[in-house]
């Protein structure tokens, strides 16, 4: 399974989480540790908040994220197909850039450009990520683009 379908098997086609509040909590802990390597609760509760704004998440048997946090054990087993996911794309794309050089059309592997539905859904899920959080200017610019 590629990274985009990954992504759209954990988030449903109506963005609703389909992994355990546990992994729910790991994937808001990874996001948070990718934004700043330094462990910061208040962080993580940010982070929670934004992705339940654009993610239906159920919490049960948690009252909310913030007792989640606190009483919940990460299940990251999610991040680490995450994790996997992601360097396989990597390694596709610096294989067709070692074939065929560093213009090479890159396919589905090009989130800016493919048309699959994963690539539609993760360039929606950040556009609305970005009505929360902001982003550096020039990745703005290209979040404006789409």
């Amino acid at each position: 399974m590629r990274l985009l379908s990954f992504f759209s098997k954990m988030f449903g086609s109506k963005r609703t989480w389909s992994g355990t509040p546990e992994m729910f909590l790991a994937m808001v802990m990874f996001m948070q540790k990718k934004n700043n390597p330094d462990y910061a609760e208040h962080e993580v509760l940010q982070w929670g908040e934004v992705l339940q704004k654009v993610v239906k998440v159920s919490l049960s048997p948690y009252k909310d994220f913030s007792d989640l946090l606190e009483r919940g054990t990460p299940d990251f087993s999610v991040v680490e197909q995450l994790e996997e996911k992601v360097t396989e794309m990597h390694q596709r794309i610096d294989l067709r850039k070692a074939i065929y050089g560093e213009n090479v059309d890159l396919g589905d592997d090009n989130i800016m450009t493919s048309n699959s539905d994963g690539a539609v859904f993760a360039r929606k899920f950040v556009k609305d990520l970005s009505e929360h959080i902001q982003f550096p200017e020039d990745e703005q610019r290209k979040l404006d683009d789409i």
